[in-house]
């Protein structure tokens, strides 16, 4: 069945992406996001931060 409601929006300033994931790591995105009461994406936005700023300091700032 399906669920009922219209399309979800997305937030304003963010964009949706689509990508793979390896089955394991994404039990345990889940199960982070269970226990700090977030949802999955705050947990890929806040992986993906930290590695940018890793990169930031070996690479130097990245100018976009």
């Amino acid at each position: 069945m399906a669920k009922s409601g219209g399309p979800r929006s997305i937030p304003e300033g963010k964009t949706q992406v689509n990508f793979n994931i390896k089955e394991e790591t994404l039990k345990k995105v889940k199960y982070i996001a269970y226990k700090k009461d977030v949802s999955k994406s705050d947990i890929y936005n806040e992986a993906v931060e930290k590695y940018i700023e890793n990169f930031e300091k070996k690479e130097g700032k990245i100018k976009i």
